[in-house]
């Protein structure tokens, strides 16, 4: 059963179509004049509208865009006693699901409200799928403090806008690319791509070719026929640009061009492509400070700065451990398939005493070593390890890991050295990639290969 609205300035006609629609089991309602529809319509709210293309107050079509952009957009059919094919196109080009002609019969109309609220049901359980996969893929900013409750205001509100510049600021492992990642599923450029780029993972001349693509021949081991870069490979969605303090300043000049002009050149090119994605930028790093020192530019600064959100480290929420800790335990539940009842009280008081150095990302990797401790029940207090006693050296922790020892004591392969010397960095840097690179001596991506292969978060 739908609740259909009726749009036709003659009495008899209405009365024969709410005979009709009644028969089928369908509520109706009246109008006798396109303002009457359209006030009624957004009153009601109906499910479809049968609108007469001719009333006395204007053109049928003239209201159709109206119709559709209401908060609760009805179904129309458009009802004409002079049918054609150009009428036709052009209702279906604004937005209407059909057009029949005057009189109506029984089968008729029945046949077009049944294709016309089972499309609308398919594109319900379509957007509803797309929603759900959206949730899994980005996952939920989970948490009720209030400084969360503003992250997700300030998302709803430059995801409002078309395709304003937002940048997301915080501490490493705060979830800036899950705020990012909302930022595009809430925005009408949802069904458009998400493309995330780490410009801390990419030498130079490297991150420009990813970038911007480039031209056959633009530069020896390229591909031969040439590539698009992931300015291009984003359109009509998002691209994510993470660890933007790291851009060295060539980079930095023709990212503030493609901010102004909304255009970019290929490497080896000779010819502008406009662009067409939202840029979403994100850092654990003070640009405002880095403007001073002279390392970022002032003006790309302002051009990324048009919405600012910043995300909160986690031991300004301890509120909302517990939530995200439950949450986590879900997740590693379903995925090593046992069955959890939660945390017990000393569990979720080791918890939230806890600063968080790491912020979320050391609280998922704490939940999943407590996971695969415990085989079923109430996640204990014993299962639960955190900062040094996890195998990671605290801040500021000048000896750890590589402790004086026996010999037969401590692991002296030159993984486990190298892998020690790494944590010592970032500790030393508080997380900052690019600097830990070069206390290093190595390039950022060759420590980014190195992160990985020994699992350092």
């Amino acid at each position: 059963m739908a609740h259909v609205l009726i749009a036709d300035d003659e009495d008899g006609v209405r009365a024969g179509l709410v005979a009709m629609c009644m028969a089928g089991g369908h509520r109706t309602a009246e109008a006798a004049s396109g303002r009457e529809t359209l006030e009624r319509a957004e009153a009601l709210e109906p499910d479809l509208v049968l609108l007469d293309l001719r009333m006395p107050d204007g053109d049928g079509l003239s209201i159709l865009p109206a119709l559709k952009a209401l908060p609760a957009p009805p179904v129309v059919v458009i009802l004409s006693g002079h049918a054609d094919v150009r009428t036709a196109v052009q209702a279906m080009k604004l937005g209407a699901a059909t057009v029949l002609e005057k009189p109506v019969d029984p089968p008729t109309l029945r046949d077009a409200l049944d294709r016309a609220l089972e499309g609308r049901s398919v594109r319900e359980e379509r957007d509803r799928l797309r929603e759900e996969v959206a949730q899994l893929r980005a996952g939920p900013i989970v948490g009720g403090s209030p400084a969360i409750q503003r992250v997700l205001e300030h998302v709803g509100r430059v995801a409002a806008t078309p395709r304003s510049t937002a940048l997301v600021t915080g501490e490493s492992g705060v979830g800036k690319e899950l705020v990012a990642r909302a930022i595009h599923e809430q925005s009408d450029r949802h069904e458009g791509p998400f493309v995330a780029l780490n410009c801390a993972a990419l030498a130079e001349g490297l991150l420009e070719a990813e970038l911007f693509g480039y031209e056959p021949g633009a530069f020896t081991g390229g591909d031969p026929k040439g590539r698009d870069g992931l300015v291009a490979a984003a359109k009509g969605g998002t691209l994510f640009l993470d660890e933007l303090g790291e851009l060295e300043a060539a980079l930095q000049a023709k990212l503030l061009r493609v901010l102004q002009e909304r255009t970019f050149r290929k490497v080896g090119g000779t010819f502008d492509q406009s662009m067409d994605a939202r840029i979403v930028a994100s850092t654990n790093r003070d640009l405002m400070e880095m403007v001073e020192a002279g390392t970022f530019r002032e003006d790309l600064f302002y051009r990324l700065n048009v919405f600012s959100i910043v995300v909160p480290p986690l031991r300004a929420r301890r509120e909302d451990v517990s939530p995200l800790a439950h949450h986590f335990l879900e997740q590693f539940a379903e995925e090593l398939g046992r069955p959890f009842v939660g945390f017990d009280a000393g569990a979720l008081a080791k918890l939230e005493g806890h600063d968080w150095p790491g912020n979320v990302r050391e609280l998922r990797n704490a939940v999943e070593r407590a996971a695969i401790l415990t085989t079923s029940g109430s996640i204990d207090a014993a299962a639960v390890t955190l900062g040094a006693e996890a195998g990671a050296p605290a801040r500021g922790d000048d000896a750890a890991p590589l402790r004086t020892a026996a010999l037969g004591e401590q692991d002296l392969s030159l993984e486990h050295m190298e892998a020690a010397l790494i944590r010592r960095a970032l500790d030393v840097t508080r997380g900052n990639k690019g600097r830990a690179a070069r206390a290093l001596g190595i390039h950022r991506s060759t420590l980014y290969k190195k992160l990985e292969t020994y699992g350092i978060e």
